[in-house]
């Protein structure tokens, strides 16, 4: 596959708009127990990364949205990648601890991955690196 193809597939406004959905939808508002006052708290305040995706998604373009796409997708995927190599557990409210895996994890890690890198193929970074050296 020529990179062209990979760099359609990879548009960093689509990869927005499917990760902000899939970890609103499906990462939050699935998964929280809204009668639990810590998920309420943590779940709403993890909703603003969505807010922050579909506002990029929509109300910018070109190299930025690239490079604020790698800004937002980068860190989250590295910290999942961090959380899972650590084997950290995390529980909220009354709820069963959960333990973070490379096995469980592997959506996520896809999606926020290929996220990540839709911003990195489309950002343009070589050219921002060197006109800040001049």
């Amino acid at each position: 596959m020529a990179m062209e193809q990979v760099k359609k597939i990879l548009n960093p406004k689509i990869w927005l708009i499917i990760t902000a959905l899939i970890h609103a939808v499906v990462g939050i508002i699935l998964q929280t127990d809204w009668k639990d006052d810590p998920q309420v708290l943590i779940g709403g305040f993890m909703l603003l990364t969505s807010v922050t995706m579909l506002y990029v998604a929509f109300f910018t373009t070109g190299e930025d949205q690239a490079r604020l796409t790698a800004i937002i997708a980068g860190p989250a995927w590295i910290w999942f990648v961090v959380a899972c190599a650590m084997g950290l557990t995390w529980q909220i409210g009354s709820g069963d601890t959960m333990k973070m895996t490379f096995a469980d994890n592997i959506p996520p890690l896809a999606i926020w991955g290929l996220t990540a890198l839709s911003g990195v193929l489309h950002g343009n970074f070589q050219e921002l690196l060197s006109n800040e050296a001049e």
